[in-house]
């Protein structure tokens, strides 16, 4: 068996897609040698920073096992368990899991990659043509996975729909359920994804497996004090305020069901959740759609106040790996000077004190509703 080993790879909002060093390539000539400057993406609204674990997958080379779960990662961040599945379905089915690179694109040729490609002018993981984005973004495994996921969330309904489909909308690749000869006579809408949901599913489960250990996104563990003396921390006999909105109490009613359910990076439940996936989740049921993300979520509704917070809304927190400016981490005020989060990993779904949630800081408030 090969040991695991674990990293946290925080991948923040604002990154170079590479190294200086390993953006500058040498290519001789008669002249000499010429230094030849990568194209530097530009810095992507809203990226979630990513926890990505590591480690050898059975079946696969070390660079794809890597490349497998940077794809998984992200996607899950992102999209969920389903689009997770989609993505490394597709990645399968485009690449094996390898960053390619294409005599017909030479651009993508000073990035790092493992082996070539000869489709038209496609780069990277997802095999992405030119009008996805630069080299530098096709190129690099996690940028490349939030170009994909940019295009499936745009599908609507694809959560719904057979994923080999939604995979088909966003690729569109040869296998549109029409027998031709590309296709070798498939008469299934995204026929070459379906082959393999087998073997995305199976790593899909070991790399989740392997995240459950993972510490990332959460509060910090000494700044939490219990709401009251009940069950995972809520006050016996709590009540919901009678002031609280049609939307706030379907909202909070549905974070408090999950209490107790254990904390899971990018979880979007039913069984386990992050903080944002609960918060999100918990908003959908009252039918108002806010952000998968905390960075995304400090966008959502409008600013409020201490003194105008209403059961429902938002409290955005440093958390232990964000910042003032950067919140990493997000609850629910539930009214009576109690927050429900999804604390961090080992830890389950509870209710908080507000003034003990806020005390290494906070980074704003959202009324949402």
């Amino acid at each position: 068996m090969v040991p695991r080993v674990f990293s946290c790879v925080r991948m923040p909002l604002t990154r170079f897609l590479l190294a200086s060093a390993a953006a500058i390539a040498l290519a001789s000539s008669g002249a000499g040698v010429v230094l030849v400057s990568a194209t530097i993406t530009q810095p992507q609204a809203n990226r979630p920073p990513t926890c990505v674990s590591s480690g050898g997958v059975s079946g696969l080379t070390a660079a794809q096992a890597q490349n497998a779960r940077v794809i998984a990662a992200t996607a899950s961040q992102r999209a969920g368990h389903q689009g997770a599945f989609i993505a490394l379905m597709v990645a399968l089915a485009e690449s094996d899991l390898r960053v390619l690179t294409n005599p017909n694109d030479p651009a993508g040729d000073i990035y790092a990659n493992q082996g070539t490609g000869y489709d038209h002018d496609s780069l990277g993981l997802f095999q992405q043509r030119p009008g996805w984005g630069s080299a530098a973004r096709r190129m690099d495994p996690a940028e490349s996975t939030n170009l994909f996921v940019d295009a499936l969330l745009r599908q609507g309904g694809w959560g719904t729909m057979p994923p080999w489909t939604a995979a088909q909308l966003v690729q569109r690749s040869a296998f549109t359920g029409r027998p031709t000869a590309a296709n070798g006579g498939s008469t299934v809408m995204g026929g070459n994804y379906q082959r393999q949901a087998p073997r995305a599913a199976a790593l899909l489960a070991a790399i989740e497996a392997d995240s459950s250990a993972l510490d990332c996104g959460g509060a910090p563990a000494d700044a939490l004090s219990p709401g009251g003396a009940g069950t995972h921390g809520l006050p016996n006999g709590y009540t919901l305020p009678e002031q609280t909105s049609p939307a706030g109490r379907i909202a909070v009613s549905f974070a408090l069901a999950q209490l107790g359910k254990p904390y899971l990076w990018g979880g979007n439940g039913p069984d386990r959740f992050d903080c944002s996936g609960l918060t999100q989740q918990a908003w959908s049921r009252a039918g108002v759609t806010i952000g998968r993300v905390v960075s995304q979520q400090l966008r959502n509704g409008h600013v409020t106040s201490v003194a105008q917070l209403a059961p429902g809304d938002l409290v955005m927190i440093p958390g232990a790996d964000g910042t003032i400016a950067a919140p990493g981490h997000v609850g629910m005020f539930i009214g009576r000077g109690l927050v429900v989060h999804a604390p961090r990993t080992g830890d389950v779904i509870r209710v908080v004190a507000f003034s003990s949630f806020v005390s290494k800081g906070l980074s704003g408030l959202r009324h949402i509703g």
